[in-house]
């Protein structure tokens, strides 16, 4: 027996993703009913996105707020796996903020990437020791 969900006007199985994705890797925050606590955004799409926490990952059923850089999303997890956890969007993400969580993302890893190479660079010049 399979459940359907409705999400819009499409339905869906549980667990199969709706929208293309994109990999990321940013500092966020999960509101849950039992609090909130901080997390990272591992990958989003318009319709869900994959968080990990630090701690125990909320019950299958629960509802959540997703913030990160002033985007906020309300949905319900879906699936857990380890400190992971699934969470499908109660109102589809307006692609605009998808797109600038990227950009966002790529940005902030290009300057981890100069921040490295530039310890990595005074380490070898003997300017810094670590």
């Amino acid at each position: 027996m399979s459940m359907h969900f409705q999400f819009g006007s499409r339905a869906q199985v549980p667990g199969r993703r709706q929208a293309a994705r994109v990999r990321l890797a940013l500092p966020a925050k999960v509101i849950l009913v039992t609090g909130h606590q901080p997390c990272q955004l591992d990958d989003l799409s318009q319709t869900g996105a994959k968080i990990t926490v630090d701690q125990i990952p909320p019950p299958l059923g629960d509802d959540a707020v997703l913030m990160v850089n002033g985007v906020e999303a309300f949905g319900t997890v879906i699936w857990r796996r380890g400190n992971s956890f699934g969470l499908c969007f109660e109102d589809a993400m307006p692609m605009a903020d998808v797109v600038r969580l990227r950009g966002f993302n790529d940005h902030q890893q290009a300057l981890e990437q100069q921040n490295r190479l530039r310890h990595a660079r005074e380490f070898v010049q003997g300017r810094k020791v670590y």
